[in-house]
């Protein structure tokens, strides 16, 4: 039900396809800018069924249109929002794809902002819908980077869970962030391999 009140109100044409292969969820966050070297990243693992992913970047929109676009930090955004339900658990996954060396101050900035709008959807789906997953719903940041003094510190993403870091913003919050380097286009990320309490 939660899936289907997020899917009625996020508009199509941001919409993410979650690829169904016998039940299994695949979502494929892609960067359509010409210079980037980092151009697709596959996340597997999810519920079908269960599962809804949408880009918050896309070129030529603003998160809102209602939003001065001259008040830079509150209009950056992350490249993908993928709400999932496994385990009888609720997930938001917030996804930033980088090419180049990742700024902390940057990357954390659009996190806080793309969480931000995830809140603005809990308000909806609770007004509209009588929904609440803010009590129950676990929120995860998943940076993806190919910069390329971190190819010898690949990540292993089958051999043991990912671990978050923890990173301290400007304003004392702590922030929980897989990072993942240098995923290739033939591998993937099984969302299930990463270490997630």
């Amino acid at each position: 039900m939660l899936i289907d009140a997020i899917k009625a109100i996020i508009n199509p044409d941001v919409a993410i396809e979650v690829i169904n292969h016998n039940g299994q969820g695949t979502v494929i966050l892609e960067e359509k800018a010409q210079d980037a070297k980092l151009k697709k990243v596959t996340l597997r693992g999810f519920d079908a069924t269960q599962t809804f992913a949408f880009k918050l970047d896309v070129e030529g929109k603003r998160i809102s249109d209602y939003l001065n676009p001259a008040a830079e930090k509150i209009n950056k955004s992350c490249d993908g929002i993928i709400f999932t339900c496994f385990k009888n658990k609720e997930y938001v996954f917030i996804c930033e794809l980088k090419s180049g060396k990742p700024v902390e101050k940057e990357y954390l900035l659009q996190f806080i902002n793309s969480h931000v709008f995830v809140k603005y959807i809990n308000h909806l789906l609770e007004e509209f819908y009588g929904l609440n997953f803010r009590e129950t719903v676990s929120v995860k940041y998943i940076l993806f980077d190919k910069h390329q003094k971190n190819k010898l510190n690949k990540t292993k993403i089958k051999a043991h869970k990912i671990e978050p870091e923890e990173i301290l913003s400007e304003d004392n919050h702590i922030f929980s962030v897989y990072k993942i380097h240098h995923l290739s286009e033939n591998e993937f990320l099984n969302i299930r391999h990463l270490k997630l309490n």
